[in-house]
Order: C-alpha cells, then sequence, then structure tokens
C-alpha cells in the first residue's frame, strides 16, 4: 500500500500558521523615553561703567513640546527659568555677589573693569544642586572711527538697498577678533527688557570677523550685508573679542539661531561654561548712532 504523501500539506499549513502570528498592523507601543538631564546655560551683557547682567537658564528638551519659551506657562518658566540661584563673580582678590532682577535675570553694579585680569563666575542652582564655573578677561576697547550712510543700488530689481559702512583701526602687536552689532534704535529697548524681550535676539544684527585679511594695525572698514528703509536710526556697536567667544558666535551664525533661543542646549557649539552651555564674556562695545539715507 502506497504511503500519503503530506509534503504540500504541511507547507501550507506551516505558512498559514506563520501568516496567522504576524500582524502586519499592530496596535502602537508606548514607549517611554527619558528626557536627558538638564544642564545650566549662561549669557552675560556689560552694562557701562561697571554693571553687568546675567541670564541663568536650564536647557529644555524637545519632549516638552515647545521649540521656544512661553514665558506665561508657568511650568516651563519653573523649569527652564533659575529663580534660586547663587551667582559671584571673583576678580582681583574681590568677590562680587550678584543680585537676582527676575527669575532667569541676575545683575550686578559693582564689578569693575581691570584690563588684562581673569573674571571667574560661579554659579550654584540651589534647585538641581548643579555648579558651572566660566573664566573670562577684559580685552581694551576698540573704537569706531567712522559711521556713515550708504545707498547701494539693485538695477537687477529697480530697488535701492539703504545700508551704512563703518571703520576703526586694528589694535596693533597681537591677532584680533571683533564683534559688530547693528540694532534699530526702535527695536533696543524692547530687545532688552526684561521678560520675553531678553530670550528673542532676532531683531539684532551682527557680524564677527578676525583682523587676518586685513593686517597687523590697518585700517578696517566693513559695510555689513543689512538693509533698512530710509530714515531709519541705527545703534552700531564694536566690541574687542576673544577668539574662544568668536568661534562661539560664528557658529551661532553659521547654525541661524541669531541667538534667539539662549536656553535651547546649543550641542557641539563651543563654550566656556564647565559643566554647562552658553558663553562667559564681559565686553566694552563702542557705539555710534546712523541714520540711514
Amino acid at each position: 500500500m502506497k504511503t500519503p504523501s503530506f509534503g504540500p500539506f504541511f507547507i501550507l499549513l506551516a505558512f498559514l500558521s506563520l501568516h496567522t502570528a504576524c500582524n502586519l498592523s499592530p496596535e502602537p507601543l508606548d514607549i517611554a523615553i527619558e528626557e536627558p538631564p538638564q544642564r545650566l546655560v549662561i549669557s552675560s551683557y556689560w552694562i557701562p561703567p561697571q554693571g553687568a547682567i546675567f541670564t541663568f537658564t536650564r536647557t529644555f528638551s524637545a519632549l516638552l513640546g515647545e521649540d521656544s519659551i512661553d514665558l506665561n506657562d508657568a511650568y516651563i518658566i519653573d523649569r527652564v527659568l533659575i529663580d534660586d540661584a547663587l551667582g559671584i563673580i571673583r576678580y582681583n582678590g574681590t568677590v562680587d555677589t550678584l543680585f537676582k532682577i527676575s527669575p532667569g535675570v541676575y545683575g550686578s553694579l559693582n564689578t569693575t573693569q581691570f584690563l588684562a585680569t581673569d573674571y571667574i563666575l560661579e554659579l550654584t542652582d540651589f534647585k538641581t544642586q548643579q555648579t558651572v564655573r566660566a573664566v573670562t578677561r577684559f580685552l581694551p576697547k576698540i573704537l569706531l572711527d567712522t559711521v556713515y550712510p550708504v545707498q547701494r543700488i539693485l538695477p537687477n530689481l529697480g530697488d535701492t538697498l539703504f545700508t551704512f559702512n563703518f571703520q576703526f583701526t586694528d589694535i596693533t602687536g597681537v591677532e584680533n577678533y571683533y564683534l559688530a552689532t547693528y540694532t534699530n534704535i526702535n527695536t533696543l529697548a524692547e530687545n532688552f527688557a526684561l521678560g520675553g524681550g531678553l530670550f528673542n535676539f532676532n531683531q539684532i544684527q551682527f557680524n564677527v570677523f578676525s583682523d587676518k585679511n586685513n593686517g597687523d594695525g590697518m585700517p578696517i572698514q566693513y559695510q555689513p550685508d543689512f538693509g533698512g528703509s530710509a530714515s531709519d536710526t541705527l545703534v552700531v556697536s564694536l566690541s574687542n573679542i576673544s577668539k574662544g567667544y568668536y568661534e562661539f558666535l560664528a557658529a551661532y551664525k553659521r547654525s541661524g539661531n541669531l541667538l534667539s533661543q539662549l536656553t535651547g542646549e546649543p550641542v557641539n557649539l563651543p563654550t566656556n561654561v564647565e559643566g554647562g552651555y552658553g558663553y562667559f564674556a564681559l565686553i566694552r562695545p563702542s557705539a555710534r548712532t546712523v541714520i540711514l539715507q
């Protein structure tokens, strides 16, 4: 008697069993993604003759569902703005304790300027028990020699671009790096006001450059890629900055951030903050106004 063959039958049965076991439209799974640890972020602004303002914040994660700070959201404010901290500046044997102006904003009225002196900033966040440290140095002030309006004709567009030129003389004997900012005077107060404006620098245009292409001690003339309207009044500021701060600002410029999110986690950006982010720099700008015409 011939034994029947079950080969094809078993192959079909195995295929049906495998198909039944495979759910081609599975139910979505909840995956818990831990939020990365928050880190402290520092930013500083010099106010002549001996004042300074600092923003002390914490990084925030994209898991919060936000890409900027909502100052009307109490939860976000509590997570991001450092409300209870000790900030100290040390220099020349002096210890200057910062005072709180508002959550995330601290200041000093007694930080005296000394050239070729290291200034050490120490910040302790009592909520997270994190401590960071940063060191910067005051550099000689650079003076703006001239600032004057310029009209640039755009024949292909049939339009006129209102901009400006500025000129200064490079400091001799050392490799120098410079920061130029130009801000419409109507928005200057708003951008530096306490609150939301402190975290929004979209209206502040800036460039950073070095003296490598012009020669040591030579005059430097610059026309920024900037277009305004006739009768606009701009505040043009020039500052002598360190190479480290130059690299930090140049990286922000390339990223397109333009310092618009100081509290966002600036991954891969240079920093002089040990254990944190941002940059501690006390610079002394030379400023002039120019009316575009």
